[in-house]
């Protein structure tokens, strides 16, 4: 019995748009798809002379996920200009996506040589100028909620509990004043990719403006830093640690596991991959919320993150 055809390796909607590309009508084009990723697909486009780029095609309805798909072509551009992103080559609006070269390179662990360069990025990006998009964390929690039960998705019952956390946070930031600045806003391990002693910072989808301190908290809860180095962390980015900045710190640790399991939630409604439990995802995300409020240093970050006794001192990168 004759095997059935093999699917194509890119949709063909992807491979008449790709063709658009300047000087890619009539190249002959390898395709590969990429592995990772819970939002959107990615593929590999390997060109004759060598050269490799890739494309992404967006999940369904990701708008609902905070990501506006202008803003992410400014920040990505921006990234790229001052070198802490990949190049970008070409936008393929139809798509709603951007073509950007191929970076070789993996996702390692961070030792303290690397988590160095990691925010020397995060400084550099930080420093480069307003973006016109905005993500305002803990307005972007309560999109979520709003977004999921109109979507029919039951709100989960920790919800109401961490808003009201959520909000007493808010109020501490508020009061210290501080400018918000471009944020990369989504920093799991697999959006750092090193290449011997350098690194880039991948997919700036939820990039937006948003608390510096957001960006440092959420690199920490996502690559799981212990005390030790969010020390580090903190006396890399400031040239010092005080014990409030690390109560900022400890509360946007708070704020990234609130957002990232609020955003699971809209995920269980508009998802088209059936690679990852978005319920389970979320219960684990909001109840890790949940424990870092009840430790008893919570209440205490809370007044520490309220008494600053100094301004936040220029952060240029060296």
């Amino acid at each position: 019995m004759a095997k059935p055809p093999l699917p194509p390796p890119v949709p063909p909607e992807i491979e008449r748009l790709a063709r658009l590309i300047p000087g890619w009508a009539n190249a002959t084009i390898t395709w590969r798809m990429l592995a990772g990723g819970i939002t959107n697909t990615n593929y590999l486009a390997t060109l004759d002379d060598g050269s490799a780029f890739v494309l992404r095609a967006p999940g369904a309805r990701s708008e609902l996920l905070g990501i506006d798909r202008a803003g992410e072509v400014e920040a990505s551009m921006r990234a790229a200009q001052i070198g802490v992103g990949p190049a970008v080559i070409g936008e393929l609006p139809e798509l709603g996506t951007l073509v950007t070269r191929f970076m070789p390179g993996s996702h390692s662990e961070f030792t303290p040589e690397r988590l160095l360069v990691v925010v020397d990025l995060l400084k550099r990006f930080h420093n480069s100028g307003p973006l016109k998009h905005r993500f305002p964390i803990f307005r972007v929690v309560e999109w979520h909620a709003r977004d999921a039960a109109r979507l029919g998705v039951a709100t989960p019952s920790l919800f109401e509990e961490l808003h009201r956390h959520s909000a007493r946070i808010e109020q501490v930031f508020c009061a210290r004043g501080e400018p918000v600045v471009p944020c990369h806003n989504d920093l799991l391990p697999a959006n750092v990719l090193f290449d011997g002693d350098d690194a880039v910072l991948l997919d700036f989808e939820y990039a937006g403006m948003n608390n510096r301190y957001f960006d440092l908290g959420n690199l920490s809860v996502n690559s799981e830093l212990d005390e030790e180095a969010d020390a580090g962390l903190l006396h890399t980015y400031f040239g010092r640690v005080t014990q409030a900045d690390h109560a900022c710190l400890q509360l946007m640790k708070i704020m990234s596991e609130f957002r990232e399991g609020m955003w699971a939630v809209v995920q269980q409604a508009i998802s088209e991959l059936s690679t990852t439990d978005f319920r389970q995802y979320a219960d684990q995300r909001l109840e890790n919320c949940r424990r870092l409020i009840e430790q008893p240093q919570f209440e205490q970050a809370l007044i520490d993150a309220s008494e600053v006794a100094t301004p936040i001192p220029s952060v240029t990168s060296e």
